[in-house]
């Protein structure tokens, strides 16, 4: 009987390593996700400035 708990506890310790594994995965997935997220958006505010400071030197 007690090789079968101790199967079922490695079994389990194997089960939560995968668990981590995944949530780590996850998090540096998400984090690449914010990374290009954050680029996007501050390269579309320097092109949305720089439009903007073309429209007003035409402007005057």
């Amino acid at each position: 009987m007690d090789h079968r708990d101790s199967g079922a506890v490695g079994r389990a310790e194997t089960k939560a390593a995968r668990e981590a594994e995944r949530s780590e995965a996850a998090a540096a997935v998400w984090a690449d996700v914010e990374r290009e997220r954050r680029a996007r958006d501050e390269r579309t505010a320097r092109l949305r400035a720089q439009r903007l400071a073309r429209e007003a030197a035409k402007a005057e």
